[in-house]
């Protein structure tokens, strides 16, 4: 049994980074985050801080609605922080690459520990990814991605164990896929350490609100989907851990899994790196959602031309 240190030693990301010391990779993150999705907004038609609740976090912000067809695909992101930290204001970082692509992007914000528990959390994510299916189904769009990182990985995980029909009347087949980075899978081993002080989570709550937990009904609503469950070659070793075991986890039940190793990249610029449209978990989100960013260059292209 590991000691807290120990846990808390092989869940604290800013640790493990090869790159610089714990604080500058922190620091590092958020200005890249920050700059990324500055720069989106300025350069794709967006509609910035749809309410889907009655809190201030509970907003989304939609990319390159206005401009693509209706039949896009849906790339929907949730944030990671450790539930506690970051929002959709820095959520958008990814945008020029998959909108140049022909996803619309959706950046979700939720309500963060202290100011909520896991369980509103969870409530506030499900909310919004109702209203984000219910979208795709207004525009005909082809499907919705869901991608997480770190936390957001395992609230984007938790997604897909929902009976959407019953939900929002929207058939669940509506998620074709996911790009799980980085993600905590099983809580349990989170409840002695500093990164539950905020949440407050029993042992009963952690259960309750991992997605190992849900596994079974993730499978029954996933038959017909294609994940990446992805993680950097720097991440703590729990996080390889989780991440393997819950690929494995999928593969055993005859979901489409990919398990990516990410090479020379840490916790944080594995997912900061989506800016980049060279970057291989780029290139493998945008075919994950049948897309192809040649093409769409030289449709846009001929149209400049006629």
């Amino acid at each position: 049994m590991a000691s807290k240190e120990e846990l808390e030693h092989a869940y604290s990301p800013s640790r493990w980074s090869h790159r610089m010391g714990p604080d500058d990779v922190i620091n590092a993150h958020i200005k890249a985050l920050t700059d990324g999705s500055n720069k989106a907004k300025e350069c794709t038609d967006c509609e910035i801080g749809f309410s889907y609740g009655l809190s201030e976090k509970e907003k989304y912000d939609v990319f390159g609605a206005q401009t693509l067809p209706g039949d896009a695909p849906i790339f929907v992101y949730i944030h990671g922080g450790y539930w506690s930290a970051l929002g959709r204001e820095m959520s958008s970082f990814m945008v020029p690459v998959l909108c140049k692509a022909g996803a619309v992007v959706v950046a979700v914000g939720y309500d963060l520990a202290p100011q909520a528990n896991m369980d509103v959390i969870v409530s506030q994510v499900k909310k919004a990814v109702s209203f984000v299916l219910t979208l795709a189904t207004r525009r005909g769009s082809s499907g919705v991605y869901l991608c997480g990182h770190s936390a957001g990985a395992h609230l984007a995980a938790l997604m897909l164990s929902q009976n959407w029909l019953q939900e929002t009347m929207v058939s669940h087949s509506l998620i074709k896929g996911g790009l799980l980075v980085s993600g905590v899978y099983d809580l349990t081993p989170l409840v002695n350490t500093y990164i539950n002080d905020p949440l407050k989570m029993t042992q009963e709550d952690a259960v309750r609100n991992s997605p190992v937990t849900h596994l079974d009904k993730i499978v029954e609503f996933s038959e017909k989907r294609r994940f990446i469950v992805a993680y950097g070659d720097h991440d703590p070793p729990e996080f390889k851990r989780q991440s393997t075991e819950f690929n494995s986890a999928l593969l055993s039940k005859g979901i489409q899994s990919t398990l990516m190793i990410i090479p020379d990249t840490d916790h944080f610029n594995v997912i900061e790196n989506l800016h980049l449209e060279e970057y291989i978990l780029s290139q493998e989100v945008i075919k994950l959602m049948n897309l192809n960013i040649d093409t769409i260059l030289d449709q846009m292209q001929a149209a400049n031309l006629s």
